[in-house]
């Protein structure tokens, strides 16, 4: 996608074709050139600036202003946010979350008396494969670009239901928030944020997600106000977060787990505490879990959990798009522990379920791994290796971006070398 500053804006004016008169008036619509598209959505579109308690700044992206006062961004700008302000020029506002919708990353803001025109949303059954788009934004917090591309795909589940739109070229790297407009000026998708570092993604959150915000992103708001918060006296189970903004930031302070060894029937805690972390990633235990604000994990070196740490697959026990990769194949070896373990699992996606933790009825995905294990008795053995069959549950919420429920089963071998597990790991709170 190319991206222009606004004195190319008239030249390309004149080497784009717009539509015909017939066409304008089959549409009752007026496709305006770049340069005007651009003066008229542009006042529209705000950057977007998220900070921690302290005032540094941990994210920066762009917002659209979609309603009196609301402005609708990427929710993965404001993880670990403690503030959230919109600027233009040198006048800002305060942010307040109003509507989450985790799942989809399309977060609703609340700015009092936000001065901005509202955006025109483009109908769902406007988008054509091949029709010209733009987006406007502020690439990491600069001034407004104008970027020139077009609809290169449309995606839809197996209901039919709207899940991307597909861009003919990658946007530029920190547009996360931006507005991709068609051609008429009218909204018709956001750019989601990504990691530093991350491959640039050529896909869109349709815009007629808006229309959904106050069915889900109210939902979401009173699942969490009715949870109740952990009293580490009373150890009773809860899932609880200081707010909702908190949940969506993906930025808990403590995670806590029950670990059930089922052969002896013992119980333990398992707690992971947040560490100071950078903008990229969140670091638990002094380093000893460290994952992406997405949930995706990236390292551990000390495992407190039984098999769901010592024999984790690199990147963690799910995936990130669980409805494009339903199954997949996980070879790997883990040195955790003391001990070595070689393993080859077959991954499927079983089905999505309803499971209820702490008190709370939480929406998950099952996914089983099979497959076999070989253990060593220490990490340097060569010898005195035993094999077993290998079976795991993993129960994963895509609201809290973790896995909830963890269950493993193997026993192999015989004599010293002799291996068994029956585990079973279940989150109790998060707060």
């Amino acid at each position: 996608m190319k991206y222009l500053s606004s004195p190319a804006l008239a030249a390309l004016a004149i080497a784009l074709p717009v539509l015909t008169a017939s066409a304008q008036d089959s549409r009752n619509t007026t496709a305006f050139a770049p340069d005007a598209l651009f003066a008229r959505v542009s006042p529209s579109v705000w950057v977007v600036q998220a900070s921690d308690a302290q005032g540094k700044v941990l994210a920066t992206g762009s917002a659209v202003a979609t309603g009196a006062g609301t402005a609708v961004t990427s929710c993965q700008l404001l993880a670990k946010a403690s503030t959230v302000t919109l600027k233009r020029d040198n006048v800002s506002y305060g942010a307040t979350l109003a509507l989450p919708d985790v799942e989809r990353d399309l977060c609703q803001l609340r700015i009092p008396n936000l001065p901005a025109p509202v955006a025109e949303v483009a109908p769902a059954n406007a988008l054509q494969v091949g029709m010209p788009l733009y987006v406007v934004g502020s690439p990491r917090g600069r001034e407004l670009t104008l970027g020139v591309g077009m609809l290169g795909g449309i995606r839809r589940g197996a209901a039919g239901e709207l899940e991307a739109l597909q861009l003919a070229a990658a946007a530029e790297a920190g547009l996360g928030g931006a507005g991709v407009f068609d051609a008429q000026g009218r909204l018709v998708g956001l750019l989601p944020a990504s990691a530093t570092g991350a491959p640039l993604t050529n896909l869109a959150m349709p815009a007629s997600w808006i229309a959904q915000l106050p069915e889900r992103g109210g939902r979401a708001i009173e699942r969490l106000a009715s949870l109740p918060v952990a009293n580490p006296a009373s150890g009773g189970p809860a899932i609880g977060t200081s707010g909702p903004a908190s949940l969506v930031a993906g930025r808990p302070n403590v995670i806590e787990y029950q670990l059930h060894d089922r052969l002896t029937n013992t119980y333990r805690k398992v707690v992971y505490r947040i560490d100071p972390s950078t903008d990229e990633q969140i670091s638990f235990n002094n380093g000893g879990w460290v994952e992406k604000p997405n949930g995706e994990v990236v390292s551990v070196t000390s495992a407190i959990a039984g098999e769901f740490d010592s024999v984790m697959p690199p990147g963690g026990w799910t995936k990130e798009n669980l409805k494009e990769e339903a199954a997949w194949r996980a070879r790997y070896n883990s040195t955790l522990g003391g001990s070595r373990s070689n393993m080859d699992l077959n991954a499927t996606v079983m089905e999505d379920t309803a499971l209820t933790i702490g008190g709370r009825e939480l929406k998950v995905v099952r996914i089983e791994y099979k497959g076999y294990t070989q253990r060593f008795p220490n990490a340097g053995a060569v010898v005195g290796n035993q094999y077993g069959r290998y079976l795991a549950n993993v129960w994963f919420s895509p609201e809290l971006k973790r896995v909830v429920r963890f269950e493993a089963e193997t026993r192999g071998g015989a004599g010293p070398a002799a291996f068994q597990v029956r585990e079973t790991l279940e989150l109790v709170s998060i707060r």
